[in-house]
């Protein structure tokens, strides 16, 4: 019965894996590997030569599975010879077959079938392909294990991801936040010092407090103050595991920092700045004691830093 079957002339190329740019030549196992969806696949392959006097012809299958059909690709080639011949080409699937006629030399053809509803790794689907055509039918009967899908990550706050521990997790009603997906805050592992906020005396104006501003805060602060070594720089020249988009955190965000500072360990008992700007001398800290926020004298240079980035 159709089972809304998709199938069709690929382009005409005996490189079949270039067909799919997610393939894997090496089959994997259904026990040990999963897939994702867009990501890699892991087919099983063969191939047959069959030489009919002056010509040889050869028939190769890639068989694998996403995350929603099952799909054999099957390739036709007159290796050498003078003959043109066409091909017939059978591709069969757990019992949904397709007859394929008149496939060129050098073609590759393409089979597709749903998986079932409620398919599970290692559960196994019997296929066969018969080529027909110059001599003898080339035939191959298999099976092969389907890959499971990778479980869906679940982020949580004491993780460590991309470069950090996940400190915060945006929730609804913070700036950013998108209903179905997951975004928040990422802390370094450990602290980047003590440091002075910089530029004591100049306004750098148009920092907020908000989650969500501290990279705003921490451009426009590298940008109007030149001194080296400053809270800020600090986090913006920082590079873990190749991530460079760190920053000095908002008086808010640094905040949800302190909420969460034991599931992100290696805090000090200390002062840590934010980027959120008061006035031409002060700027916003917070006691990771108690938690207490205070603005204070931008040149304190025993204020500590803590450098996050957005996820």
């Amino acid at each position: 019965p159709d089972q809304g079957v998709s199938t069709e002339f690929l382009a005409n190329t005996s490189d079949s894996d270039l067909l799919n740019a997610n393939m894997r030549i090496v089959s994997g196992s259904c026990e040990g590997d999963c897939i994702e969806p867009g990501g890699v696949n892991y087919p099983i392959s063969d191939m047959t030569s069959l030489t009919v006097g002056k010509n040889t012809k050869s028939v190769s299958y890639y068989a694998y599975n996403t995350e929603t059909d099952f799909v054999v690709d099957v390739t036709y080639a007159i290796t050498s010879g003078p003959a043109t011949a066409n091909a017939t080409i059978a591709i069969d699937i757990d019992g949904n077959e397709v007859v394929l006629e008149d496939v060129n030399s050098g073609s590759t053809v393409s089979h597709t079938v749903p998986l079932t509803e409620g398919w599970a790794g290692c559960d196994q689907v019997a296929f066969s392909v018969v080529q027909e055509g110059l001599g003898a039918p080339i035939t191959f009967s298999e099976s092969y294990s389907l890959i499971p899908v990778c479980p869906e990550e679940v982020l949580e706050i004491g993780m460590e991801y991309q470069g950090g521990i996940i400190a915060y997790i945006l929730q609804e009603g913070d700036p950013g936040y998108v209903a179905g997906e997951t975004h928040g805050l990422i802390a370094a592992p450990s602290d980047q010092g003590e440091a002075n906020w910089g530029c004591f005396g100049t306004l750098i104006g148009g920092t907020s407090t908000a989650i969500g501003s501290g990279a705003a805060n921490t451009n426009a602060i590298v940008s109007a103050c030149p001194e080296a070594g400053i809270a800020a720089r600090i986090c913006n020249d920082l590079v873990i595991d190749g991530y460079d988009d760190w920053y000095l955190p908002s008086k808010d965000e640094l905040n949800k920092l302190y909420l969460s500072k034991d599931a992100v360990g290696g805090f000090a008992s200390a002062f840590y700045w934010s980027s959120s700007e008061v006035g031409d001398r002060g700027a916003w800290q917070q006691d990771f004691s108690n938690g207490d926020q205070y603005y204070t004298f931008k040149v304190n240079p025993n204020s500590r830093v803590r450098a996050v980035r957005a996820f």
